[in-house]
């Protein structure tokens, strides 16, 4: 009698098994050739183009992952959601350096200190220069107080949001270079000096 359970269990086991192994292999098949995909294999998925990024990764160093078109990567994309990021999407912040007038309405109205701002006044701008233009990204909260404060469009907001990073300290952006900003502080120094000789000359 031990032994028949012993066999009818060994059995049952096996039966389980298999069916369950087929089980998911259907739903898997099932789900590769006859529903519509609702999943965007990104990175592989340009989502700012809404399209493969098959030029980009997958060359004879990097091969294409397994199955990845079949489960729903690339034009056969079905899914409910739009394959490419919305033109009105609010990302990283960007800045326009030519634009920037110094005025430091961005940096005065951020709620969290994100924006450090220092300008300088140099020969051959009408307003002020940067010297200093920073954005800390870990920090901000994309409220957007800054862009509409700027009366130039100078900071806007761009479609990029990859800022993924193993270092902290690359979440903290300088847009102007160290070379540029040395450059902007020797013209403003030399215009600081040329103003000063004439004032001295005027007022002899």
């Amino acid at each position: 009698m031990r032994i028949h359970e012993n066999i009818s269990d060994y059995g049952r086991n096996i039966y389980e098994a298999v069916t369950t192994i087929l089980t998911g292999m259907w739903v898997t098949f099932k789900t590769a050739f006859f529903e519509r995909k609702v999943t965007l294999q990104y990175p592989s998925h340009d989502v700012m183009e809404g399209k493969l990024k098959e030029d980009v990764l997958f060359d004879g160093n990097n091969p294409r992952p397994p199955f990845e078109l079949l489960l729903g990567s690339g034009q056969r994309y079905k899914g409910p959601l739009n394959p490419r990021v919305s033109e009105r999407y609010r990302g990283l912040l960007g800045f326009d350096d030519p634009k920037c007038i110094g005025c430091l309405q961005c940096a005065q109205i951020c709620p969290i200190d994100v924006l450090t701002v220092k300008a300088v006044k140099i020969e051959g701008r009408k307003a002020k220069a940067p010297v200093i233009f920073r954005i800390h990204y870990a920090k901000c909260m994309f409220c957007g107080l800054c862009v509409e404060a700027c009366p130039t469009d100078a900071i806007f907001f761009t479609r990029q949001f990859e800022a993924a990073t193993f270092d902290y300290r690359d979440l903290i952006k300088n847009f102007i270079s160290a070379d540029e900003r040395s450059r902007r502080l020797r013209l403003a120094d030399e215009l600081q000096h040329k103003k000063t000789s004439d004032n001295k000359e005027n007022n002899k």
